[in-house]
């Protein structure tokens, strides 16, 4: 398991908790904290490999820091504002075991309160933003939950939560060093895509996940976002999507204004 901390020592400490009330066998934890202001408290723990860095090198480096160290047959990438259920590995692992064609498995996200969260991505599209911004057809570029009750096949599953098997890793490689932060896991997950292999949102598990704890504490988060899209979509694909919620967002203004 690999978990990257910056600025959320307490959701940290409650994430590492519920990893090791799991009780599953073999754990191995490798926590990483990108120079926060504070650093976490560490239970002292054998399973557990520590690393402080020293300056905010951005989440996909972390997370690289990470898969170049692991070592068992499947890694999960975790963000630090979420708690998994006791059955987390269990149902994980059963689901990989039942396709070898599944590159990624996502879960089920909900708040804290228990009410749902958007789980999963469709790629990017201009088609999809015309049509969402442009003619009111919503829920079509947001994250969402597939409604259905058995294992899907999706575009993109969030970063805050993937489950692959090692072999994953090896063919597709480390994340990107490209952006700081941003549009990682959708660049994962179409490179898996790529190679052939399914990625799954699993509805049998759901985590708590307490969305955005690090990165609303960035101010420069929105430029960062830009940045990433430019990059993951390609400068003419980002600025007609942009151009999209602009003139959209202007529209909107014009009409409360009548």
């Amino acid at each position: 398991m690999i978990c990257i901390n910056w600025n959320v020592a307490e959701a940290f400490g409650r994430c590492i908790k519920s990893i090791l009330d799991t009780m599953y066998p073999n754990l191995e934890l490798i926590l990483i904290d990108n120079n926060s202001d504070k650093h976490p408290k560490i239970p002292k723990d054998p399973r557990i490999t520590y690393i402080q860095n020293e300056s905010n090198i951005g989440f996909p480096a972390a997370v690289n820091q990470g898969l170049k160290l692991f070592s068992g047959d499947y890694v999960l990438l975790l963000n630090p504002d979420t708690k998994i259920p006791k059955d987390f590995f269990i149902k994980a692992v059963d689901c990989l075991l039942s396709d070898s064609k599944i590159g990624v498995m996502g879960p089920k996200f909900v708040d804290p309160d228990g009410t749902p969260q958007g789980s999963v991505y469709r790629e990017t599209s201009i088609a999809r933003s015309m049509q969402e911004y442009w003619f009111g057809k919503k829920g079509l570029t947001e994250k969402y939950t597939p409604e259905a009750n058995n294992f899907s096949q999706v575009d993109v599953v969030m970063g805050a939560c993937m489950f692959m098997p090692k072999k994953i890793v090896k063919k597709v490689g480390l994340f990107t060093d490209k952006v700081f932060i941003f549009y990682e896991d959708f660049d994962y997950c179409r490179r898996i895509r790529r190679a052939g292999y399914k990625v799954i949102f699993n509805p049998d598990i759901s985590i708590i996940h307490e969305h955005g704890q690090s990165t609303k504490q960035n101010p420069l988060a929105n430029e960062l976002l830009m940045t990433a899209s430019r990059w993951y979509n390609g400068q003419t694909k980002h600025s007609i999507l942009w151009f999209i919620i602009w003139t959209s967002q202007k529209f909107q203004k014009l009409k409360n204004s009548i």
